[in-house]
C-alpha cells in the first residue's frame, strides 16, 4: 500500500489532544528558527497544516513537530491538520521525508531515530527499515555505526563538535583511551577528515602491532591551536616534518623495534653515520 491510497481527511483539531510524537527525530531545535515561526504563526496563521494519526481518543504527530510547538507558543486552540486513520509503519516515512528535506537532521539524531525504529517497529530487520524510511541500506548501517560506537565520538558529533566522517574514522581506533586522545585534539583543533584519517594510520601503524603499546597518558603534545604531534607526515627517520612528500613503509613492528629504531638509536649516538642510519639497506 502506498501513503497516497490512504484515505486522510482535513479538519481542525483541538491542540490539546494532539500529542507530541511518541519517537521526535530531533534531540533539539534551533529556537532562533522556532521564534520566528512562531511569529509568522500568530501573525498569519499556520499557513501548512500538520499530519497526525488517529490514536484513540487522541490524535499523534506524524510530521510538524515544529509547527505544533510553535501554534502553542503563539496561543492557537485548533490547529488544521491532515488526519490519517491509524500508526502504521510507512507514515514514518513521511516524517521522514518531511524532516530530512525541510531542515537537515543532524546525523546522531537521525542514528537515535533509526535505531529505536529498528528495535522497535522493525524487529531489527534493516531491510524493512530501509523500505520504511526510504533509504539504501549502506546509509542506515553508517548512521547505525556511528549509534554503536564510542559514546564520546557520538557525543561530540551530536553536539556539533566534529564532523559524520570524522567520527566514522575516529571510530576506527579500538583503543578507547588513544580514541579519546585523538578526539580531543579534534574537537580542539577542528581537525579535518584528512588529518583524522592520518592519525588513524598512524594509531595502526605505531600501536595496533605487536610492538610494546604506549599509553596515551605518556604522549607528550605541544597544543597551540592546530594538530597533537602525531603528524602524519613527520618522516619516521629523522623526526622532520617538510614540503618532500612522505611514502608509507610496511614494516613489522618486531623488525622495526629490533633494527630500524636500534640503528637510528646509534646514529643519533654517533655510532653509526648518519647516511646510513636512515638507509638500514645500505648496511
Amino acid at each position: 500500500m502506498t501513503i497516497s491510497a490512504v484515505v486522510r481527511e482535513f479538519r481542525e483539531l483541538p491542540i490539546d489532544i494532539i500529542r507530541e510524537p511518541a519517537l521526535p527525530s530531533r534531540s533539539s531545535m534551533d529556537e532562533t528558527k522556532l521564534d520566528e515561526l512562531t511569529e509568522s504563526i500568530r501573525a498569519i496563521g499556520l499557513v501548512q497544516p500538520i499530519a497526525v494519526a488517529y490514536l484513540d481518543p487522541d490524535y499523534e504527530v506524524l510530521a510538524g513537530h515544529r509547527r505544533r510547538i510553535a501554534c502553542g507558543r503563539a496561543g492557537l486552540r485548533t490547529i488544521p491538520c491532515v488526519i490519517y486513520p491509524s500508526m502504521h509503519d510507512y507514515l514514518e516515512a513521511i516524517k521522514y521525508a518531511e524532516n530530512r528535506f525541510r531542515e537537515e537532521l543532524n546525523p546522531a539524531d537521525e542514528a537515535i531515530w533509526f535505531s529505536e525504529l529498528l528495535e522497535h517497529r522493525c524487529s531489527g530487520d534493516i531491510e524493512q527499515l530501509a523500505a520504511i524510511v526510504g533509504e539504501k541500506v549502506s546509509y542506515l548501517d553508517g548512521r547505525l555505526r556511528l549509534f554503536h560506537g564510542s559514546q564520546a565520538v557520538f557525543n561530540a558529533l551530536r553536539a556539533g563538535e566534529i564532523k559524520i566522517g570524522v567520527a566514522h574514522e575516529l571510530n576506527k581506533i579500538p583503543d578507547a583511551k588513544w580514541c579519546a586522545f585523538y578526539l580531543e585534539h579534534a574537537v580542539r583543533s577542528g581537525a579535518t577528515l584528512a588529518t583524522v584519517s592520518g592519525w588513524v594510520q598512524e594509531y595502526r601503524m605505531c600501536h595496533a602491532g605487536p610492538a610494546r603499546p604506549v599509553d596515551p597518558a605518556d604522549a607528550v603534545v605541544s597544543y597551540t591551536g592546530g594538530a597533537p604531534v602525531y603528524e602524519p607526515n613527520r618522516c619516521y627517520v629523522c623526526g622532520k616534518k617538510d614540503h618532500r612528500m612522505t611514502v608509507e613503509v610496511r614494516v613489522h613492528a618486531a623488525c622495526r623495534e629490533a633494527i630500524l629504531d636500534v640503528l637510528l638509536q646509534k646514529g643519533d649516538a654517533g655510532e653509526v653515520p648518519p647516511e646510513i642510519a636512515s638507509d638500514p639497506r645500505r648496511i
